[in-house]
């Protein structure tokens, strides 16, 4: 389950859900758990953005090997965890539904790909 970060349109701003083609986006009328929206009903899918980010286990890593091997380890850790991409996109939906959101680049990647199909 990849974590989909609604920013605007017509579904509640927050954290929604996409798993096999099939998002769980939170609505005014149904907060929780949120309306299921297949990929495929995307009319229009555009990037809006792409940043680099530092993956969120960097720190953990980091000080880990802090302790195993000091400096050279920290910095060792911090550079294991890696960058992860987050692709901010436009979509509107064939029932003229729009989304603004954000996710990681392998997520945005399978709803591109599942729309195309």
């Amino acid at each position: 389950m990849a974590k989909i970060n609604v920013l605007a349109g017509d579904f509640l701003q927050g954290n929604g859900e996409y798993r096999q083609g099939v998002f769980k986006l939170p609505t005014v009328t149904n907060p929780s758990p949120g309306v299921e929206v297949k990929a495929s009903a995307f009319k229009h899918l555009e990037i809006a953005t792409q940043d680099s980010i530092t993956n969120r286990d960097a720190i953990g890593y980091g000080i880990a090997g802090a302790m195993l091997l000091g400096p050279v380890g920290a910095l060792a850790g911090y550079l294991i965890a890696g960058k992860e991409t987050e692709v901010t996109f436009i979509g509107t939906f064939k029932d003229g539904r729009k989304l603004l959101a954000a996710t990681d680049s392998e997520t945005y990647r399978d709803i591109e790909k599942r729309l195309t199909a």
